[in-house]
């Protein structure tokens, strides 16, 4: 018997809650709580305060990120619109598996009242994923080379950074480089009419009300070729390759990203230091990176368990003992629960989208 689309979602959640609760249980089965919590305690306040202010710039960070993708194909779209969605897409993290599957939420939400730029803004999500992933490994790869406490598989972990970065340059490389576009295009579009999804799945997804003929057309970007509805593979591809023309806005995106995954590593330093772990910031944040890299394996939501756990095995290599490590651990959870904070109120808070906004 089939389950339902609810019941299928709601037990992939389960199921990844579950993954994750039981990699905590094995952590903290394995230290002294009591100790755990003194360490907590102990820790300096200005410092927890400072990591904790830190952390919830990150966001205006990501969404600058975004804004600058989303200006080169011309979205129109409010800087406060960006923040808003940005920040509500930190907070759906902390839900889904992964961690940055909460932009797929913001992408979404924006699709949804830019019905005929749809693919663009899908597409400047698909190339911000892409960023973020690039900008990770050139932050590991850079934090490596400055760390006084390498992990001791160097190169093996070089080697693996660099595979990473010919991979996302193989990805960059397939929108960017105009290798034979007629047969390419030509075949996208025979597929994407192939995967058009129906009407009842558009409402379904979009919902009841439908924007009318007039109205979508004057959401469609003008220079775009038009698609039949429910196409959204060429109009995704189409606005892929339109980033061509914008390569000194892809390596500004790169650097706001870089930014972005060295502020967030600033915040765990402070914590770090907070918790007399004598680490210099390129340890913390080599080691915050790789626990990062790895927990976007989406087996658990927000990565929770996969982190702590890659953290926790690579402090005490360093011989950070383990109570210390765990603290550490949670400490660093609990900083991405401060930066999905703002979300909530954002998402809570009604917030109007004009279909003819201007951006700011």
């Amino acid at each position: 018997m089939r389950l339902p689309r609810w019941a299928g979602r709601l037990a992939n959640i389960g199921g990844r809650l579950a993954v994750a609760a039981i990699l905590l249980g094995i952590i903290l089965t394995r230290v002294d709580i009591r100790q755990v919590g003194t360490t907590l305690v102990r820790i300096s306040p200005p410092l927890a305060c400072a990591a904790a202010g830190v952390m919830l710039l990150v966001a205006l960070v990501a969404a600058l990120r975004w804004l600058v993708l989303l200006r080169a194909l011309r979205v129109p779209v409010a800087v406060s619109t960006v923040i808003r969605l940005t920040y509500i897409a930190v907070t759906w993290n902390l839900a889904l598996p992964g961690g940055e599957s909460g932009n797929l939420v913001k992408a979404a939400l924006l699709a949804r009242q830019r019905k005929g730029m749809a693919g663009a803004v899908w597409a400047s999500m698909l190339v911000d994923q892409i960023t973020l992933v690039a900008a990770e490994l050139l932050v590991a790869l850079l934090m490596l080379a400055l760390a006084q406490h390498p992990p001791p598989a160097l190169m093996t972990w070089l080697g693996i950074i660099g595979a990473g970065m010919g991979a996302v340059l193989l990805v960059y490389g397939a929108f960017l480089l105009p290798i034979a576009p007629k047969r390419i295009d030509g075949f996208v579009a025979r597929l994407s009419r192939l995967l058009a999804a129906p009407r009842w799945l558009r409402r379904f997804v979009m919902g009841a009300e439908s924007v009318s003929e007039q109205q979508e057309s004057e959401l469609v970007d003008a220079e775009a070729p038009q698609h039949a509805p429910g196409e959204w593979l060429a109009p995704l591809w189409l606005g892929l390759t339109r980033y061509r023309g914008h390569i000194r806005g892809l390596l500004g995106a790169v650097v706001l990203a870089m930014i972005y995954y060295g502020t967030i590593y600033s915040a765990y330093w402070l914590a770090a230091r907070g918790l007399s772990i004598p680490f210099a910031y390129p340890d913390i944040a080599w080691i915050t990176a790789l626990a990062g890299i790895i927990a976007l394996l989406p087996i658990t939501i927000a990565g929770a368990g996969v982190r702590e756990g890659v953290i926790i095995y690579l402090l005490q290599q360093r011989d950070i003992p383990y109570s210390q490590a765990t603290a550490f651990s949670l400490a660093v959870l609990a900083l991405n629960i401060v930066l999905g904070i703002p979300g909530i109120f954002a998402q809570i808070i009604r917030g109007r989208y004009s279909n003819t906004s201007q951006p700011a």
